[in-house]
């Protein structure tokens, strides 16, 4: 069965940027599970509540300061590719400015790589596709918009339990929220939308057998 992974710096990362896709996709009966590189007790509750909202089928959760990422948890990110196979992983869009969520996007990159990898692992698993989200920076030039019209308010609401970061914030992440999925609407000829890069995965040794061609057309 086809599943979507998605792959987060931090704890409404998940709701900010993918929120309406998320749960599109699950009411659509695509499993969506998510994973999480950093967070705290309080954080992580008001993860499960915002990703009970979406309807997300598994989260995984980490115990670990907002700054502390580096390549070092690429294997993480390789092990939840393994257990939930999916054949898209959502994350973040390289150009935004946080460093976090640009360490994060080059991470899964690399794991997504490696989780195929079928002389290191028995059980390889190889991601068709890498979705990019929009968190802080809008994307100059999208690959795809996702009408979120119907699940907005899904969104919208699993964002509101990460109070701790929306109050800290003065509720400017609702604000962006709010904004952002109008204009890509307007964009995108519907209501409400959250816009896409599409990264294709580097498979491209002799231990990708998937990616040896015949002919291009």
């Amino acid at each position: 069965m086809d599943s979507i992974l998605v792959v987060v710096a931090h704890p409404d990362d998940e709701s900010l940027g993918a929120g309406g896709t998320i749960r599109k996709h699950g009411d659509l009966g695509i499993p969506v599970d998510v994973h999480c590189m950093t967070g705290n007790e309080i954080r992580n509750e008001e993860m499960k509540e915002a990703c009970g909202i979406l309807g997300v089928r598994n989260l995984f959760l980490s115990d670990r300061d907002d700054f502390a990422i580096d390549p070092s948890l690429r294997n993480e990110v390789v092990g939840a590719i393994l257990k939930t196979r999916p054949t898209i992983v959502i994350t973040h869009f390289s150009g935004d400015y946080n460093i976090n969520h640009q360490q994060c996007a080059q991470i899964v990159f690399d794991a997504v790589e490696w989780a195929s990898h079928t002389t290191i692992f028995d059980d390889a698993h190889r991601v068709q596709r890498i979705y990019n989200m929009e968190i802080n920076n809008l994307i100059s030039r999208p690959h795809v918009y996702v009408d979120i019209t119907d699940t907005y308010k899904y969104g919208l609401g699993a964002l509101k339990k990460h109070k701790s970061q929306i109050m800290k914030a003065d509720f400017f992440y609702e604000k962006l929220y709010d904004t952002r999925t109008r204009l890509r609407g307007a964009q995108a000829k519907c209501d409400r939308a959250e816009a896409f890069t599409i990264t294709q995965p580097e498979h491209a040794g002799p231990f990708y057998r998937e990616n040896s061609v015949e002919r291009l057309i």
